[in-house]
């Protein structure tokens, strides 16, 4: 596959959830064409056969746009609800309620897994946060509780337990679903619900013994007890999606805009990407304009430095699929054209501390090289002649090394791993390119770079770029030289 990157210059990605609006082929190739850079499948919806061919088609059509794309697959995760009982219940608040088994004689019966973690003075929240009980009174099949904030409630609505000291499991639905996505050779999985950094770890134990290559873990920051955790998380995972819908209900609303900050600027400084999820445009599934507000949301977003934007049931169900993808494109260009949202979360003149959090991108001794060369070559891109920053890379390290520093120029990364082009490709500012030639010594890199920067309209003869790699390069080193570079036409 010969990709060639896009001819925008935005550099944060879009995120769109492919369902039953948008899994055609025709839809595919009209969404990518209008900016999406990543597809997400809702594993909570659908089935493995229908998704199969949806990953088919994004696969083909990517092929024929010469695009890399990749795809997340988001398992369901664990899940409460209620019980299955008749009409709608009206809960006055002040009132007091009695939650059981579904053979017990109570107000709202429960699922299985839910009563036995309860403890007086908890919170249960029904229907998104919309209905709050407080836990008084536990036994192993009741459980009394009194209202807080009262309202209609009926059959199957979601519960979350934001007090409770939930176990996390793995059930036999995600299991068959982490093995599909092993089968589909997917490029991330994202992994629902996770409070801490064990669970990553059980998720990632599980891909392994799914036989396939180990796939890069993205952590759903969905849960209050996640956020207490987060560097830990962080440092566990592969990419983090700031979940906003479950986490504000978890944790209160006026919270969720600094913790969104906060996410963001840790993912960022330890080289993970970050998306940031949920109610984006969420009026664009009905109309065919976002409003005023969701507009601001989507550009400060661009602002926090996230490398990836989110489109759920806007394109999944939405009735303008397409226009979403497009509204969204023109708001994050415009966005990064304001300068403070083209140097939107630049590291602090490149002297922050080392962070555990980084280990995972390499051990301290390796990290200190490539980490100082890449520091480097952001600071010389500063100057306005600086066309791109060009790497080679063999597994993503020194685009994700490059990108956390958000540099002034674009970042042009070389593989000749398809699977490692469509992973760099949720990277801020990362545009992954094929490899076209092997090369063995520097002299040859930049030949190669020429040519095909040339070829492509990337760049003019004459223009300077920062070049990248590890040398020798046969002994395939981190990276760990820098070369300025004039285009040559050869």
């Amino acid at each position: 596959m010969t990709a060639s990157p896009q001819s925008s210059d935005r550099r944060a990605k879009i995120m769109a959830t492919l369902g039953p609006a948008s899994d055609s082929r025709e839809t595919i190739r009209e969404l990518l064409r209008a900016g999406l850079d990543v597809v997400r499948l809702n594993l909570s919806h659908g089935t493995h056969e229908g998704h199969r061919q949806t990953i088919r088609h994004v696969r083909e059509v990517a092929a024929d746009e010469g695009r890399y794309v990749p795809v997340v697959l988001d398992l369901m995760g664990p899940r409460y609800r209620l019980g299955v009982f008749e009409g709608r219940l009206k809960l006055e608040a002040g009132a007091r309620v009695r939650l059981g088994l579904e053979d017990e004689d109570v107000e709202l019966p429960v699922e299985e897994g839910v009563l036995e973690h309860l403890r007086p003075g908890e919170r249960l929240l029904v229907d998104n946060g919309l209905i709050e009980l407080k836990v008084e009174e536990c036994s192993p099949r009741v459980v009394s509780a009194q209202v807080e904030t009262g309202g209609y409630v009926s059959s199957r609505k979601g519960l979350n337990l934001p007090d409770t000291q939930l176990p996390f499991t793995i059930s036999s639905k995600d299991d068959a679903d982490i093995r599909f996505a092993v089968e589909q050779d997917v490029d991330y999985l994202a992994a629902s619900y996770v409070g801490a950094a064990s669970h990553v770890q059980e998720i990632r134990q599980r891909v392994r013994r799914a036989g396939g290559v180990e796939i890069p873990l993205v952590a759903k920051l969905e849960r209050s007890a996640a956020v207490d955790d987060l560097e830990n998380i962080i440092a566990a995972s592969d990419a983090l999606m700031v979940a906003r819908g479950d986490l504000g209900v978890e944790v209160p609303l006026h919270r969720v805009p600094v913790l969104q900050k906060r996410i963001v600027d840790a993912g960022r400084r330890a080289g993970r990407p970050v998306i940031v999820a949920t109610q984006m445009l969420e009026s664009m599934i009905e109309q065919p304009r976002p409003t005023r507000a969701e507009a601001n949301d989507v550009a400060n977003a661009v602002f926090d430095g996230a490398d990836a934007l989110m489109l759920s049931g806007e394109t999944a169900a939405g009735k303008h699929p397409v226009a979403a993808v497009a509204t969204m494109a023109r708001i994050m260009a415009e966005a990064e054209a304001y300068p403070a949202g083209r140097r939107a979360g630049l590291l602090d003149r490149f002297e922050e501390k080392q962070t555990e959090s980084t280990e995972r991108l390499a051990s301290p001794e390796e990290l200190q090289i490539p980490d100082m060369v890449a520091t480097a070559a952001v600071h010389i891109a500063e100057r306005p002649q600086v066309r791109w920053i060009v790497a080679f890379s063999q597994g993503g390290f020194t685009a994700r090394l490059i990108s956390r520093h958000r540099p002034e120029s674009p970042i042009l990364v070389f593989t000749n791993d398809d699977r490692v082009a469509r992973k760099i490709q949720l990277v801020w500012g990362v545009r992954p390119l094929h490899l076209e030639a092997e090369v063995e010594h520097h002299d040859e890199v930049v030949e190669v770079v020429d040519r095909q920067l040339l070829e492509r309209g990337l760049a003019e003869p004459g223009e300077v770029i920062v070049v990248l790699m590890g040398d020798p390069i046969p002994a395939k080193p981190l990276t760990n030289l820098l070369r300025l570079h004039r285009i040559v036409e050869r």
